[in-house]
């Protein structure tokens, strides 16, 4: 069975989903899903749908303004660096959608 593991980073609380298991006759926890800030399940399966969106609308603007700044042609690194935030925001909302899809995995087994 699972639980709940909060972690204090930097000043920080981030939450992990856990399990224990018996290696080799020692106690050791697996990372299941990163929960990040939210202490509970129910409150990411809740809140990650709308975070995913949130990124995706975010990287879908700063594409947008990228090929708009191709348009000038001095603005290059400017162009380039909005790109990049672009790409990244479109990474975390693939990596946000993938935890998504594996805690409600997780969920439908019993497992959490």
């Amino acid at each position: 069975m699972a639980f709940v593991r909060k972690k204090r980073v930097g000043g920080h609380e981030y939450y992990q989903l856990v399990e224990s298991r018996w290696v080799e006759g020692k106690p050791r926890q697996r990372v299941l899903v990163h929960l990040g800030r939210y202490p509970t399940v129910e409150t990411a399966l809740k809140k990650w749908p709308k975070a995913i969106e949130r990124l995706a609308r975010f990287a879908q603007n700063k594409r947008e303004e990228g090929e708009r700044l191709y348009q000038d042609p001095t603005s290059l690194a400017r162009r380039r660096a909005t790109l990049e935030t672009a790409e990244k925001a479109e990474r975390r909302a693939s990596a946000l959608e993938a935890n998504l899809k594996k805690l409600h995995d997780l969920r439908d087994r019993g497992s959490v």
